[in-house]
């Protein structure tokens, strides 16, 4: 390989891992939300569980 074919291969092995890098931070980020998003559902569960609860009791 001559000087400028290690340095196009250079620039491309970069720009190959500057993409593996954004695309594992939107895994991360996609990962995230979806634990948010499963968090506040189950907390929506258990304030209508308790609700239920109290409500059973209070007859």
């Amino acid at each position: 390989m001559n000087i400028y074919e290690d340095e196009r291969l250079e620039q491309k092995l970069s720009e190959i891992s500057d993409q593996l890098g954004h695309l594992l931070l939107d895994f991360l980020l996609i990962s995230l939300k979806k634990i948010n998003t499963e968090n506040l559902i189950l907390t929506e569960f258990e304030d209508a569980k308790e609700r239920s609860i109290n409500t059973n009791k209070s007859f």
